[in-house]
């Protein structure tokens, strides 16, 4: 666990630099209209490089100290991350095939039913009412469209 403590935080720490050198392409100071573009990110990069660091130097400190610690899947925990990385991979894909509110319908109800063994009164109305709620907010309400897919104005005509 403390080697996964060091590889992340050093992986963040890296994020964070990448982050910090875009920022400052960008200009991070204060100009005349206000905040420039990479104002906001540099500060931002700032905290993430700074408490990763620190992750990273706690994670060898315990390293050092307490040797590897425990393993960071336990035996037969793979089964539960993948039962939610399959078919969120899947939801991804579907998406760009039939579009977003498609895909999470599909996705909720086969989640729904699959892992959670929940009633199909509950999945119809959590699979059908979220992505159209969504639907509603999004593109009728704020006017921001979300994907549609391939077929996906083929299918919602509306």
């Amino acid at each position: 666990m403390h080697k996964a403590d060091i590889i992340v935080g050093l992986f963040l720490i890296l994020l964070g630099v990448i982050i910090l050198i875009d920022a400052i392409r960008l200009g991070f100071g204060w100009g005349i209209g206000g905040p420039e573009a990479g104002y906001l990110p540099f500060y931002m990069a700032i905290g993430i490089i700074l408490c990763s660091f620190s992750i990273v130097v706690k994670g060898l400190k315990k390293l050092k100290k307490e040797g590897s610690g425990n393993r960071l899947i336990k035996e037969g925990g793979l089964k539960p991350v993948l039962w939610v990385l399959f078919p969120a991979t899947g939801m991804v894909l579907l998406a760009s095939l039939v579009g977003l509110h498609l895909s999470a319908l599909i996705f909720l109800a086969f989640y729904m039913r699959v892992v959670g063994k929940i009633g199909w009164i509950k999945i119809i109305l959590v699979s059908v009412l979220t992505p159209l709620i969504v639907y509603i907010i999004f593109e009728k309400c704020f006017l921001i469209p979300l994907p549609q897919g391939l077929w996906g104005e083929l299918l919602i005509p509306f």
